[in-house]
C-alpha cells in the first residue's frame, strides 16, 4: 500500500489546517504530523476534536507522550503505577486510522526530560509496562520509543546514547525487539551545522547508525523507522543567529535530506520540527515567521512530489433504527426508513459509494438499494436516515429479509383474506388503516 512519508511536526491544534496543505501537497494525500499529548491536558473533547480534524484533512497523527513541567524547566517522571490512565485515555479517542503510533516520551538521555535525572534502566521498565498496558487495551496502538539526541555525551545532564541503550538491556533484554517501530531524531550536528551528504551518527542518516547499534545489542527483526524530529534551524528569527544557516541554504539542505529519506524503504514518516513557533525558544526552527510568512523550506516542500496513501481505517456502522411494516398487501409499494450511525474510523461515502446489504428468502417481494445519496457524507459519530422501498408481490405469504446484521420478517396478505390463518381480520384492517394514514402524510 502506497505511503505518503511527508509530515510535520505541529504544537498547536490550530496548525492543522497548514500542516495538511503542506504535507497532502503535489499529489499526496494522508501526510503525518506529530504532536504532544501531556498528561495535564487529558481533555476528551479538544483531542477527539484535534482526531476529528486530523480525519477530515486526512493527516495520519503520531502522539508523543508528555508528563507535566516542573519547577526548573524539568518535565516530571511518569509515575509507575499511574501508566494505566495514559492507554485508557488514548483508547478512548476515535482515532482517524487504524494504526495508532504513540511514541513513549521524549529524549530520555537528558535529565531535562526524565525529572532532572538520567535513569535507563527506569525508562526500559516504563517503556516495557506501557507497551503492554497499551497492547492490552487494543491491539492496533502501534508503539515507539522515545527520541533519542544521537550528539549528547556522558555529562552531568546527559548520556551517551550507546551507554543509555545498553543499561536499558541490562533489565529488560528483549525490550527493544518489543517495539513496533523506531522513533529517530536525525539533526545535522554537531550544533545543527552539519551538510545533507554527512553520514553515520548525529547526521540526517544517524537512524541507519542507529539500526545497527540495535542490532549489535540483540534487536532480531527490522524495525520501520519514524523519523518524528529533523530539520535545519534558520539565522533568521526574534535574533539572528549567524551560527546556523541563512533560511534559503536550510531551505536546500532539507530538501536534498527528504530526498535521502525518501528512497530508504525502512523510513515511513519525516516529521521535521516544527511547523509554526515563531518565538524562542523555537523560532530558529519554525517554519512560520512572526508575521505569518513562511519560511523558504515550506515552498521547498510544498512543491516536493508526494505518495497518495490509503491507510486502512475501522469501517462501522450501527442500525440505529428500522421503519418497516409487519404487514404488507400484495401488489403494494411501501416507502421506509433506516436510521444508521457511522461508528468507524471512516467518513462514510468518501472512498466510493455506501449502501446496506440486503439479503432476502426469495424474490416475491423487490427492495430497492439502500444507500447514502451521491456526494453526502457521514462522518464518525454521526447519523443519516436513508429512504428505500418495498414492492410486494401477488401471493400471501412471510418473508424473512436481513438488512445488515438485523433480521425482519414481513408477512403479504391478499386483502380481506377472510381464510388467512397467520392475518387476522382485525391485523388486516389495522394495517390498513396503518398504510393509508402513512401515504397520506405522505401527500
Amino acid at each position: 500500500m502506497a505511503n505518503n512519508k511527508i509530515g510535520i511536526h505541529v504544537l498547536e491544534p490550530q496548525d492543522l489546517i497548514k500542516a495538511a496543505h503542506l504535507v497532502n501537497s503535489s499529489g499526496g494525500d494522508w501526510g503525518y504530523v506529530t504532536f504532544v499529548i501531556r498528561e495535564d491536558d487529558f481533555n476528551r473533547d479538544k483531542w477527539q476534536s484535534f482526531f476529528n480534524e486530523c480525519r477530515r484533512l486526512h493527516l495520519i497523527p503520531i502522539v508523543r507522550l508528555a508528563t507535566r513541567m516542573m519547577t526548573g524547566g524539568f518535565w516530571a517522571k511518569p509515575e509507575i503505577e499511574e501508566l494505566e490512565k495514559w492507554p485508557q485515555f488514548l483508547n478512548s479517542l476515535n482515532w482517524p486510522i487504524k494504526q495508532q503510533i504513540v511514541v513513549i516520551f521524549n529524549e530520555p538521555n537528558h535529565s531535562q526530560e526524565w525529572g532532572g535525572e538520567i535513569n535507563p534502566q527506569e525508562y526500559a521498565l516504563v517503556l516495557d509496562r506501557l507497551i503492554n498496558l497499551f497492547k492490552q487495551v487494543n491491539p492496533n496502538f502501534f508503539i515507539l520509543g522515545a527520541g533519542l539526541d544521537q550528539a549528547a555525551g556522558n555529562t552531568k545532564s546527559t548520556m551517551d546514547e550507546v551507554k543509555f541503550l545498553q543499561e536499558m538491556i541490562m533489565v529488560k533484554p528483549e525490550i527493544f525487539n518489543l517495539l513496533d517501530g523506531w522513533a529517530s531524531h536525525n539533526y545535522p550536528n554537531h550544533g545543527f551545522i552539519g551538510l545533507p551528504e554527512d553520514k553515520g551518527r548525529a547526521t540526517i542518516r544517524g537512524y541507519q547508525w542507529e539500526l545497527q547499534v540495535l542490532e549489535q545489542l540483540g534487536l532480531n527483526k527490522k524495525l520501520p523507522v519514524y523519523i518524528t524530529e529533523a530539520g535545519w534551524p534558520h539565522q533568521e528569527g526574534v535574533d539572528n543567529e549567524h551560527q546556523f544557516y541563512p533560511a534559503e541554504k536550510t531551505a536546500v539542505f532539507l530538501e536534498k535530506a527528504l530526498a535521502v529519506w525518501q528512497e530508504d524503504s525502512r523510513v515511513k514518516a519525516i516529521t521535521p520540527f516544527v511547523l509554526n513557533y515563531p518565538l524562542p525558544p523555537f523560532d530558529h526552527f519554525s517554519w512560520f515567521n512572526q508575521d505569518g510568512s513562511s519560511y523558504p523550506q515550506f515552498d521547498r516542500v510544498l512543491g516536493i512530489s508526494k505518495n497518495r496513501a490509503e491507510p486502512e481505517q475501522i469501517q462501522s456502522y450501527e442500525i440505529i433504527k428500522v421503519v418497516l411494516a409487519d404487514f404488507l398487501p400484495t401488489d403494494y409499494l411501501y416507502k421506509g426508513k433506516i436510521v444508521i450511525k457511522n461508528t468507524g474510523q471512516w467518513i462514510m461515502g468518501e472512498r466510493g459509494s455506501f449502501k446496506i446489504e440486503v439479503k432476502q428468502s426469495d424474490n416475491e417481494i423487490q427492495i430497492s438499494e439502500i444507500k447514502l445519496p451521491k456526494n453526502k457524507l457521514v462522518f464518525s459519530d454521526e447519523e443519516i436516515i436513508l429512504d428505500f422501498e418495498v414492492k410486494t408481490g401477488t401471493r400471501s405469504e412471510e418473508h424473512n429479509l436481513v438488512l445488515g446484521d438485523n433480521d425482519y420478517k414481513i408477512y403479504v396478505f391478499k386483502p380481506w383474506d377472510l381464510k388467512n390463518q397467520k392475518v387476522s381480520l382485525w391485523q388486516q384492517i389495522r394495517a390498513r388503516i396503518n398504510l393509508w394514514w402513512l401515504d397520506f402524510t405522505r401527500g
